[in-house]
């Protein structure tokens, strides 16, 4: 007995109410706590400005085709980079709200840009029969060049990841990049701070620089504001085999 089958137009058309369906859904009210982080921030405009010059130039030196953008907010450093001459950035944040602003300015302007929810502190693993069928987000998650801004704190204060493993798998990523170091006695950090206490002796930036020199070159170490926060552009020596 052969099984009956559907005819192409009713396939058709459920795919259409889908679409209808998926049109019509309203993200929830309200803003969400990092969504006007980049116009409410502890920063002047001025750095906002220095740290896009820098992603700049990195762009225009090694002009990647595909940037991994981590914590990328409403999409400012990502913008900048295909500014700049990237081929195709996708970007990657766990604020629903700056990620609609990210959607809404990549669609408003046609951008090769793609913002995707992600929690960097539980990634998603590999799945399926041997866990071989749908690989996760380490083996998925290979650009060209990484941008890491105002990210690292965030997981080695608020999610207590060590910081060398941080930067490691930051670096694992990416080739090249540039990832921000957000000292203690900035504002932020003293914020992730208030309610709890300090346990981080390891979050320096001489543990910040040893990691990466342990696997990368440094091409440029910039203060970029008056706390001291840190722009290092790395660009990773090949592994020995």
């Amino acid at each position: 007995m052969s099984s009956a089958q559907l005819p192409k137009s009713s396939l058709v058309n459920m795919l259409k109410g889908l679409r209808s369906w998926l049109d019509g859904l309203q993200p929830p009210g309200g803003a969400t706590v990092w969504q006007g982080y980049a116009t409410d921030n502890s920063y002047a405009r001025s750095e906002a400005d220095h740290k896009k010059q820098l992603v700049a130039e990195m762009i225009a030196d090694i002009k990647p085709d595909l940037v991994l953008d981590l914590g990328c907010n409403s999409g400012d450093y990502s913008i900048a980079a295909l500014e700049a001459g990237a081929g195709q950035v996708i970007g990657f944040d766990v604020d629903f709200g700056a990620l609609e602003a990210a959607f809404a300015r990549s669609r408003a302007q046609k951008l090769n840009f793609l913002p995707l929810h992600f929690d960097a502190s539980n990634p998603s693993p590999d799945q399926g029969w041997a866990q071989g069928e749908r690989a996760g987000f380490a083996a998925r998650a290979k650009g060209d060049a990484l941008l890491a801004l105002a990210f690292v704190h965030h997981l080695a204060i608020a999610r207590n990841i060590p910081l060398p493993r941080l930067l490691n798998w930051l670096m694992d990523r990416a080739p090249e990049g540039i990832i921000e170091f957000v000292p203690k006695e900035d504002a932020m950090v003293q914020r992730l701070l208030a309610l709890r206490e300090d346990i981080f002796a390891d979050y320096s930036i001489e543990t910040f620089l040893t990691t990466i020199q342990g696997r990368a070159d440094i091409v440029s170490n910039v203060e970029v504001s008056e706390s001291g926060r840190r722009l290092v552009r790395y660009s990773r020596r090949p592994e020995p085999r």
